[in-house]
């Protein structure tokens, strides 16, 4: 039986739709994958935060995009992974993703 932490580092667990590594080596887009999971999950919370303190006219599009922003003036990591993570963010709650995220 695979344990929890051996479940997450296998690469036959990586989502299809998550962006191929560039040197084509399965580990390294394993790692890319945990680590971008990672922070689709924290960044969730802080989005649902961010959307439940909110007054109405913030519309979730506008929350993921400026996430998409931030996340890449900060260098967190290549375009198409941080267009995944939005995406994922939206996935995890159940919002539009962004026409960014969707390239």
């Amino acid at each position: 039986m695979t344990s929890q932490c051996d479940a997450r580092t296998s690469y036959t667990h990586v989502p299809l739709d998550f962006p191929p590594d560039a040197d084509g080596i399965a580990s390294n887009r394993c790692l890319d994958w945990n680590v971008c999971e990672e922070l689709a999950l924290h960044l969730a919370t802080e989005c649902a935060q961010v959307h439940a303190e909110a007054d109405r006219s913030v519309r979730p599009i506008d929350i993921l995009l400026k996430s998409y922003c931030l996340i890449e003036a900060l260098g967190w990591g290549e375009p198409p992974l941080l267009r995944w993570v939005v995406r994922r963010v939206a996935a995890l709650l159940h919002w539009p993703a962004p026409d960014i995220a969707r390239q």
